[in-house]
């Protein structure tokens, strides 16, 4: 059976304020050799499916500097820890982000998006219902276009690879699984 490995040491060799690469001394419980590693700590991330009440997703466009280009996705960002819950961040990102609000938000699935390296974990919230409530308060570091797309379009976006976006495709089957279910159930 494959246990967890001992962390014999580990120290912080760079912050980068968002995110610090932290060096570890691991113990591997099969060979019981001393490994070193790294692994970037990572806040945990909220991404919202936000459906308005004619079915249309709100999605934004922005650029993103690890493909350098705009990419198709979800409203999301960083847990805020002054946040009670990933909910709330969730919701505060949506308002921000977009200007939109929904009457409900749910918890729709989570994951570690990369936990070979990274160490946190990514919320997929469905907020029904969502409405234009606000103009949008972005970051100085946000430059975010605003797009609805019909539900029904998403498939044909994922396939032409207009969405492709890992986070996302996610989202998006979490949200497919989460309504298969609903259709199981009224069988």
């Amino acid at each position: 059976m494959i246990r967890d490995w001992e962390i014999v040491s580990r120290e912080v060799i760079e912050d980068f304020k968002i995110f610090q690469i932290e060096k570890k001394r691991a113990r591997s419980p099969r060979a019981g050799r001393v490994s070193e590693v790294q692994a970037i700590q990572f806040p945990d991330w909220v991404l919202i499916l936000a459906l308005t009440n004619d079915e249309k997703v709100v999605m934004v466009r922005q650029y993103r500097h690890g493909i350098e280009r705009v990419c198709l996705e979800l409203p999301g960002g960083l847990v805020d820890p002054a946040d009670d819950s990933p909910a709330l961040s969730a919701q505060r990102e949506l308002l921000e982000e977009t200007g939109y609000r929904a009457d409900e938000i749910m918890l729709i699935g989570e994951c570690f998006p990369q936990p070979a390296i990274l160490s946190n974990r990514c919320f997929f919230y469905l907020a029904q219902n969502a409405a234009e409530a606000q103009p949008q308060h972005l970051d100085s570091g946000e430059d975010i276009e605003i797009i609805k797309i019909p539900l029904k379009q998403i498939p044909a976006k994922i396939e032409n690879k207009e969405i492709d976006h890992g986070m996302v495709l996610l989202a998006f089957s979490f949200l497919w699984m989460k309504q298969g279910q609903g259709k199981e159930k009224n069988r």
